[in-house]
Formats: C-alpha cells, structure tokens, sequence
C-alpha cells in the first residue's frame, strides 16, 4: 500500500503545513508521553520482575495484633515469640532470615565529624536470599548467626565512598556505633537493589548482627514494628500452610507469657509476598493516575481526529486531481496513511522525551512516596506498549478518516468545481465528536477535582500545633543498657539519671541566643520517620482486659508551650512533677471521649496494666489534625513526665532567622556526658511534609491533569464547532441578508451545540455514578464534594458557549456580503 514516492510526497505536504503537524505532534506526543509513563510506573509496581532470584518464592512475615473483640490494633508486627521459631525452621522453607531496622538515627562514632547513618540488623540467610553482590570482602556467614555475639558489620558503597573515600583498606578495620565497635567485613555493592520493607524512603548504610538489636532481650509478649522473619519457600504454593504453621506456634507462645491486661488479644502470623509488602498500595494510587492518562489521550485523539477531517477535506480537490490521473481509493487511503505515519513517528519521540521529563520529576519529588522510581526507564515492554498505542491509534484514526471519504463523489467533485462533498464531516460525526469530547473531559475533570480538593483539604488543614523554627535533634546515646539482671528499681535509677543529663544538656541549649524554647522528649508531634511510643493502660484495674492503647509521649512542661498546643481542660506539668516524675498524665481530647462521653475527665485515674501505678488525669489537650500511615483518624495520645526511652530526642524552637548546628548541640551535650551525640536535625515543618507527600502529589498531579484536559476539550471543541459554522457560512450570510441579527443567529447556533454537550455530560453522569457504586465495594476512600461535580459542569456550559461565540464571531460581527463570498 505504501510506497518510498508516497512517504516523500507526504512529508512534502506536510513541511508546507506546519502549523497542523505541529499541533497534532504536540498534542499526541504529551498525552502519549504521559501514558507511557504511567504505563511504567504502574509495570514497576505490578508485574516487573523483582531484583531476586525465585522472587515469587520469597515471603515477609510478621503478625496481625488482634484485640479481644477480633479488630487489629497493629498491623505487621513481629513479635518476640517468633524468635524462637528462628531457631527450628519450617519443612516448607529453602532458607529464612530475622531482619530489623534501628528505631533511631545512628552516628559513625570513629569518624570525628560523627555522619549519621541508618542500621539494619540481619542474620546471614538475607544476605544468602537476596544475593547481596560484594564489592569488597563478604558477606555474613553461619558462624555471625544468632547467638554468636559476633561485632561485625557490612557497609553500602555509598557509605563507603562518601565517608571513608573508597580506601579498600577499610575492609577488616574497626567502626564504632553506639557503645560498640565493628570488624568491617564487606562492602556491599552500589548493584545491590535492596529491599526497602518500610518505604520507599528507608536506605540502609549499615548491616550489624542480629545480636546487636536492641528489641532481642525484650519478653515474649512484646511486639515490636520495623522486625520482620523473612522466608523462602520451597514452593509459593505452601505460603498459606506456613502462616498457619507459623500462627499456631507464635500465638500459644504470647498466650503462655500474657499478662492479665493481654487477656483475650492474639496474634495472627501473615507471610505477605514480597512484592506486597514493597509496593503496598501503591499500585491502587498509580492505576488511577493512568486511567487518567488514558482518558486524556482519549481527549486528544478526539482533537486529532476533527484536525485529520478538516485536513483531509481541504485536501479534497487534490484529491480529485489524483483521481482523474487514475488514482485508485487504495492510492488515496495511502497517501493520507503516509502523513499519519510522519505525524505518529513524530509524537512517538516526542513521547519517550516527555515519559523521560517524567521519570525526573517522579525521581526527584515522588521517590520517596512511590516504590520503583529508580528502576523507571526506557525498557522493552515499555517500547512495546509504546509502539503498540501508536500502532493502534494509527488504525483507529486510518479507519475513521476512511469512512469520511466519498471516492464516487471526489471523482464528480473536479467536474463541479470543487463544491461536492468528497471529504466533509457530516453532521452526525461532528455531534459525536463533541459529544465524546465533554464526555470524556467531564469523567476526567470531575473524578481529577475530587481527589484534588480532599487533597487540598487535608494541606489547608492547621495540623494542630506549630512547626515554624521547630527542629527535631535525634540522639545517638552510647549509654550502655542497664544489664538484664539488673533489680527493677537500679534500672529505673539508670534511666532518670540518663533523662536528668538530657535535661541538663536542654538547660545549656536554651542560653543559646538562637534558642528560643527547648525541650527533652521521647517523641515530638510528628517524628521524621513515623514511629511512636504505646502506652497501655487500663481505666479500671478490676477488669485489667478492658486494656486502653494510646501514643506515648514522655516529655517535661516546657513540650506544649513549645508547640503551641492548646489544652482544653486542666493544666501543664509543673517544673517540680517532672523533676520528681510524678504520677500525673495530659490525654488528648480523643481519649478522654473514650473514656467519657462528655470528655470531663479530670481527676480521673489511669492504671498500668499490673495495677501498680496510677496516674492522675490533669489535663486534656487539643486533637492533632494529621492522618499517617498508621492512623486515617486522630488516635488516643498520652503524654507523662516520666524518664525518655531509648528513642530520645531534643526538640528546638530557634528564634526568627536564626539556625544552629550539630557542633554547637554536641559541645553542650559534651558538657555532660560524653556518651551523648546528635545524630541528625530535623525540620518540623518537613516532617508534616514527609507525612503530608501523598496529598502533595496527589495534588500535583491532579492538578496538571485538569489543566490538561481542560485546555485539550477548549481545543477540540472549539475546532468541531469552528468546522461546523464554516461549512454554514454561506447558509448564515443568507439569513443575516434576509434580516437576522447577530444574537438569534448566536443563539439558534448555541442550542444546537448544547445537544451534543448535552448529551455527553448526562452519559458521563452515568459513568460517574457506575464508578461511584463501583468504588462502594473497594478499599479506595474519597470524600465527595459537590463542588467537584458541579465545576466541571459548569466550566464545560461556559467553555461550550465561550467557543460558539469564538467560532462564528468572525461572520456576524462583518456584514453579510463577506459571508455570501465566502470571505
């Protein structure tokens, strides 16, 4: 069909009608583009292979916490219980591992500039299952398993690199973390992809021992999040049976070790595949973001379609010319095939340089929301699907473009001089395309402005309390553990005096003329990595089951005033009750309604879950306003005056324009005990950010769509309805000759684009109301405005109506001899 002469000749035509192969270049090219990356990003996350050999055999385990009545009170957890299991493996397993990440920030303690640095704890089989390439030296090995005490540690490359200037001779030297040092074994290679279970966000710097994790010691009945049992299965088909197996032998453990308050809880062991748990939900996210993608090139299409018409009826006394020289239908058909395809090949690469435009802006504002943004490229299923869309729209458009030609009439239409209708649009095809058009436009705006103004809800939002000049300072203490055999009473003298020296470390910080407040705590309102303290506590101690779960947050008087947050009922701690630890206790407003409805809660007592200790209800603060992964809704928030765990931090408020660094903290901290380092500082303000990123890109992208689509649907319908008055001029001349005014031909013009308008947007009702049920049965939650629907139908009346106007102002704003003459 096609020939060398009819690709010249159509890149001849095309080169003297620039402007048209411009707009359809740039119009396919950018939504084309844009599916392309979408259609990546949604192959990374749902069905690229994963990085591992037999990765559809490798499994995370971790447990399901369950409360007495069945509902989860934390989801992945691996608790103390399953370590012993560690030790007799599973008949349907190949191989197995106990990973965990640290709780905290770490410093590199040999360096004197002390890096921060992120730890991972692991036993040899992760190293042996997911094939961790070495640079230099080795990996883990069975003898460096648990119980051997063995102080060893792997490095990344970029650790390597960045901090000790890729000397190889750091392989089998000695790096000092916490309290201990490290034999430097290996250096694990830039090649290795390693699996982030926590997040995109989570990089690993350093591999120690399991040994040297702190959650070890801890009693069976505690569950720790970040800890995780990963497996191999000799078959993917025995992941059921293993979580079963593994069910029944961690919950008898909790049971025989559960306390009182425990009583009727359970734990239900889950062995999610490994590309569940990498990639979440995201493949929910990113699946939208592509149907989206499609209905915008469906837009575009629909453009490019009334471009391909009104071209080819220009096009038509050529055509009748090829005709009389003998040209056949199939020798037209191909001519207008051999300008398609220079249009196609045009936006194809104009595709793949806006997919990669897009890849960065992923790469660079999405990374740490989005797994599989590194692995985004050009790949041969993407040049497949690619290839495949032009492929098929190329058909698409071929067909469509060969039913408008009338080859009997192109052949009469050189005898009539040139006024047949070869190559028209007729008018049924130009309703039809305005009405998939507003369709289309009306689907992609409204479910695009729903997601957006939640989305812009939760970001308008007042979290709560302050972050402005607000820095979080993470400690990496190398205050040696009080020793397991240690008398109750010694370990919690131990842990006061470690709170005493961080408060004393606070005293010195606030002469600090940058510093305006201070304050020692173990959590500040929102941490930059997510975690949190529990408190488990009880109302009554006669029904020590009836257990209360609530975010801990041991703090001093200085926390609220500092944050700005505003306490409904009751009062501060008092400089004395956190100096002596007093039993007393703030809740937020959300715990005080569970524990009454009225929230009137002062005085009331909280208990620990043996009865010992009670504490004083002496205040109820406001309710943050900041969902997390953890919690879509406020959760229960306890804060005491009792001594900081491990999980330490310094919270900063600095004053207006002022900033200070790491080496003023650690000479202040240095004053008091030199076991004391400030790991890192963290903004406030980004910390909201981190949990706030969905809503940032959802906003984002959202946004850019409804632009798009907006812009695309002005375009098209403004060129069908601009096509249309043209072929009327005549037949309008005459009427504004026998004496019709501007407005009624205005206006009889305006209710006949309505129709189709119309009609598109009471199809795309339906639709909505098809995919609105349709979610009813989905775990995707949008909360619907009106606004979001009335919008777009709105903007789409007025854009219908701006556009009639635009298109036939040029003929009745003249008087009706232009018309008559065609001009």
């Amino acid at each position: 069909m096609f020939t060398i002469k009819d690709f010249s000749t159509a890149f001849y035509a095309l080169s003297k009608a620039k402007g048209y192969a411009l707009t359809v270049i740039l119009t396919l090219g950018l939504t084309l583009g844009t599916l392309v990356a979408m259609f990546n990003l949604n192959y990374q996350i749902l069905a690229a292979p994963l990085p591992y050999p037999d990765d559809e055999h490798l499994v995370v385990g971790s447990a399901s916490w369950l409360a007495k009545d069945g509902s989860v009170l934390f989801q992945r957890v691996l608790p103390n219980s399953t370590f012993p299991v560690y030790q007799q493996p599973s008949d349907k397993l190949s191989d197995h591992a106990l990973y965990g990440y640290s709780f905290t920030d770490m410093t590199l303690r040999d360096l004197p500039h002390s890096p921060v640095i992120q730890v991972a704890y692991a036993t040899s089989g992760f190293m042996r299952m997911y094939q961790m390439p070495m640079l230099h030296g080795r990996a883990f090995s069975q003898d460096e398993d648990t119980g051997s005490h063995q102080p060893v540690a792997v490095l990344s490359e970029q650790l390597w690199r960045s901090q000790y200037n890729s000397e190889p001779a750091v392989v089998g030297r000695t790096v000092r973390i916490g309290e201990q040092d490290y034999k430097v074994i290996g250096i694990a290679s830039a090649l290795f992809t390693e699996p982030r279970l926590v997040g995109p966000s989570r990089h690993t710097d350093v591999w120690l021992p399991w040994d040297f994790n702190p959650v070890v010691p801890r009693d069976r009945t505690s569950v720790s999040g970040w800890q995780f049992y990963l497996a191999k299965l000799k078959s993917p088909d025995l992941r059921q049976a293993f979580a079963q197996e593994l069910t029944a032998l961690v919950d008898n453990s909790y049971q025989d070790a559960a306390l009182s308050n425990q009583s009727g809880r359970s734990l239900v062991f889950n062995a999610e595949p490994l590309r569940q748990i990498l990639h979440g939900d995201s493949g929910n996210r990113t699946l939208w973001m592509l149907a989206g993608s499609m209905l915008l090139l469906l837009i575009a299409a629909t453009n490019i379609m009334n471009l391909l018409f009104s071209r080819a009826a220009r096009q038509q006394r050529a055509m009748s010319i090829q005709v009389a020289l003998g040209a056949q239908r199939r020798h037209i058909l191909g001519s207008i095939l051999a300008e398609l395809s220079w249009l196609l090949l045009g936006a194809l690469l104009l595709a793949f340089l806006v997919a990669e435009a897009a890849y960065a802006l992923l790469r660079e504002y999405a990374a740490d929301s989005l797994p599989g943004i590194a692995a985004l490229g050009l790949d041969w299923p993407v040049l497949l699907f690619a290839l495949l869309s032009c492929l098929l729209l190329g058909l698409c458009f071929a067909q469509l473009i060969n039913t408008q030609i009338n080859y009997r009439a192109i052949q009469q239409n050189l005898q009539s001089s040139g006024k047949g209708s070869g190559v028209q649009i007729s008018r049924r095809s130009r309703q039809l395309l305005i009405g998939a058009q507003v369709m289309l436009a009306a689907m992609l705006l409204v479910c695009c402005l729903q997601v957006l103004l939640q989305a812009l809800v939760q970001l308008r939002q007042d979290v709560g309390f302050a972050s402005r000049d607000r820095y979080q300072i993470t400690i990496d203490d190398a205050t040696p553990a009080p020793a397991a055999g240690l008398p109750a009473e010694q370990r919690f003298a131990l842990l006061r005096q470690r709170t005493t020296e961080l408060m004393q470390v606070r005293d010195i910080l606030l002469q600090h003329p940058a510093v305006e407040a201070a304050s020692v705590t173990n959590y500040p309102p929102v941490s930059f990595d997510g975690l949190f303290g529990i408190l488990n506590a009880v109302a009554d101690p006669a029904e020590p089951s009836q257990a209360l779960i609530s975010r801990y947050t041991s703090t001093d008087q200085h926390y609220f005033p500092m944050f700005a947050i505003p306490l409904l009922q009751g009062r501060n701690f008092t400089a004395q009750e956190v100096s002596t630890q007093s039993l007393v206790v703030i809740i937020n407003q959300t715990f005080a309604e569970k524990l009454r409805p009225d929230g009137q809660v002062l005085g009331l007592r909280l208990h620990n879950p043996t009865g010992s200790q009670s504490y004083e209800i002496i205040g109820v603060s406001a309710n943050h306003q900041l969902p997390d992964a953890w919690s879509a809704i406020e959760p229960n928030r306890s804060y005491m005056p009792r001594s900081v765990s491990g999980s330490a931090s310094l919270v900063l408020q600095l004053k207006p324009g002022m900033s200070i660094d790491k080496t003023v903290i650690n000479q202040a901290m240095t004053q008091v005990s030199p076991q004391f380092k400030a790991a890192a500082m963290h903004s406030m303000a980004d910390n909201i950010d981190r949990v706030l990123l969905r809503n940032y890109l959802a906003a984002a992208v959202t946004s850019a769509l409804v632009v798009l689509s907006f812009v695309l649907a002005a375009i098209g319908i403004y060129g069908v309805l601009s096509y249309n008055v043209q072929l009327r001029r005549f037949e309008l001349g005459v009427r504004m000759a026998i004496g019709a005014r501007p407005a009624t031909i205005l206006r009889q013009l305006l209710g006949e684009n309505l129709k189709p308008v119309g009609a598109g947007l009471a199809l795309a009702a339906l639709l909505l109301v098809a995919l609105w049920l349709a979610l009813q049965h989905s775990t995707l939650s949008i909360a619907l405005s009106a606004g979001g629907f009335a919008l777009p139908l709105v903007l789409i009346v007025l854009l219908t109506v701006l556009t009639s106007l635009l298109s036939v102002w040029g003929i009745i704003r003249k008087p009706a001899i232009y018309a008559l003459q065609g001009q």
